[in-house]
């Protein structure tokens, strides 16, 4: 295997930084794990498994091996279950799950990133949350170098996040999804019944498909192109607070909140362009003048300028709300 030296995170993640990992290397088989293991062990390097760096945020140099992960594959268990190598574009794999008529997938079109990064964070959108899908999960732990399989009730799975977020020794090797043979039709979200009754498409006529074309349209028209604008999609998650918790706030009723099981969500949108902050720029660090939850990068710049950047913001509404934002990618 080629191990590369004082690597730029710049080749390896949406956002535009000048930060560097002191090793990278590519992922391609399964059988050079051993290898990634023996090579970090020899140097005493913690690993770190990248998919599209579409959610990651270097702060700083790296002083590790980055692997990227490029295992690919995509295998027919039964009419209903499939397992997907964690490398695969997730786009393209749910793509090919409408075309060949499996469902439930559809409402996470266009998340940008890998199969194997999205139970990491539980991707969410329009309504749906990819763990919804997941059977289990086949990883390698990097403590006792074996395959492991986690059922999806053993991954933790919460509002953006699961167990893999603190298990740095699990690398993702596949996911096993478990579609239903008739699942309903989800427009739920208020986003998606806009765009469906702007459109005057009839509900009850409304296919998988269209679903799936409905959220590629929406999300290409209110989330930047990170090819373009680089960021890493939504910066700051949504507030999820208990009912108790909302009590002890003083905020004011122009603050919508919504309904969510036993909890209150507040969307963290609302709040940083409340504030200001919506298509403001700071330097080669801003908020997208598209949508307010995007955090995007102009020019080259450290983490540390982009961390700064985000704790005002998040400083600013704690102090104004007594909401305190949490960033939603992962910092490295």
């Amino acid at each position: 295997m080629n191990f590369i030296e004082d690597y730029p995170f710049s080749k390896l993640c949406a956002l535009k930084t000048i930060e560097t990992t002191s090793f990278f290397c590519e992922l391609n088989e399964i059988n050079q794990i051993e290898e990634i293991v023996s090579f970090s062990k020899k140097k005493n390097l913690p690993i770190l498994i990248i998919g599209e760096g579409t959610n990651i945020v270097p702060t700083k140099t790296f002083q590790g091996l980055v692997v990227f992960n490029k295992l690919l594959g995509i295998k027919k268990i039964d009419d209903v279950t499939i397992e997907v190598a964690s490398g695969e574009n997730w786009h393209d794999f749910v793509e090919w799950t409408v075309k060949h008529k499996m469902f439930g997938l559809e409402n996470l079109a266009l998340i940008p990133g890998t199969v194997g990064a999205g139970p990491i964070q539980n991707i969410g959108a329009y309504g749906s949350e990819i763990s919804s899908s997941i059977k289990k999960i086949t990883c390698f732990n990097l403590e006792t170098r074996s395959v492991q399989v986690l059922h999806a009730s053993e991954c933790g799975f919460g509002y953006r996040t699961s167990i893999f977020k603190e298990r740095s020794d699990y690398i993702i090797l596949s996911v096993t999804f478990q579609f239903q043979t008739d699942p309903k039709i989800n427009y739920s979200y208020n986003s998606l019944q806009d765009e469906i009754n702007k459109n005057n498409i009839n509900k009850d006529n409304l296919s998988h498909r269209d679903i799936f074309d409905l959220v590629s349209k929406i999300r290409k028209k209110v989330l930047p192109d990170y090819k373009e604008f680089p960021n890493v999609g939504s910066f700051f998650k949504n507030v999820v607070l208990t009912k108790e918790e909302f009590n002890k706030l003083d905020i004011t009723e122009e603050i919508p909140v919504y309904l969510e099981g036993d909890n209150i969500k507040i969307s963290a949108a609302f709040l940083i362009e409340k504030f200001g902050w919506k298509g403001f720029r700071e330097g080669s660090v801003g908020i997208s003048d598209q949508h307010a939850l995007v955090l995007v990068t102009y020019d080259e710049t450290s983490g540390e300028e982009i961390l700064k950047f985000s704790n005002k913001i998040i400083n600013q509404i704690l102090s104004m709300t007594g909401i305190k934002l949490e960033i939603e990618p992962t910092l490295i």
